[in-house]
């Protein structure tokens, strides 16, 4: 669905434990044209500190409510690395950026989103260690086991 940008200046951004603040800019990939950011005007309670949100994060959109809903807590957005929205973004602080959230980069794959086709395929969560079971025979039969990732 093509969907003008404009439209989404001035939602509301609800995190999964309260407001985020409203919409205010849009970080374009000068490449694709894909939106990779949305800055956060936060209002009080970062200290009117305009931050930055990952369109990865985005879970639904309420058009009704004009809302946007984020797979964020307030705490993951305060304790984010900030992001200076006067210059240009770097890969760097991108991997920066999305590591501090948990998500895997975007860039590298054969998609819009790397590997994934839309950015809500980059919001998988990472998957648990796996135990691994070893069997040891002999006159010392024992099982032990290790972690895996």
């Amino acid at each position: 669905m093509l969907i003008n940008a404009g439209n989404l200046k001035g939602l509301l951004i609800q995190a999964k434990d309260g407001e985020l603040g409203t919409v205010d800019q849009f970080y374009f990939d000068d490449e694709t044209w894909a939106i990779r950011y949305l800055t956060v005007e936060t209002g009080d309670w970062l200290g009117s500190r305009r931050s930055t949100n990952l369109t990865i994060s985005v879970v639904h959109i309420n058009w009704q409510a004009k809302r946007l809903d984020v797979s964020l807590t307030k705490e993951q957005v305060e304790n984010s690395p900030d992001i200076n929205t006067r210059q240009t973004v770097s890969r760097q602080h991108e991997a920066e950026y999305l590591g501090s959230m948990g998500y895997p980069y975007y860039w590298g794959g054969p998609y819009l989103w790397g590997p994934a086709y839309y950015p809500g395929g980059l919001a998988i969560p990472k998957a648990s260690p796996r135990k691994r079971y070893r069997i040891e025979s002999g006159e010392n039969r024992r099982i032990s086991s290790s972690e895996e990732r």
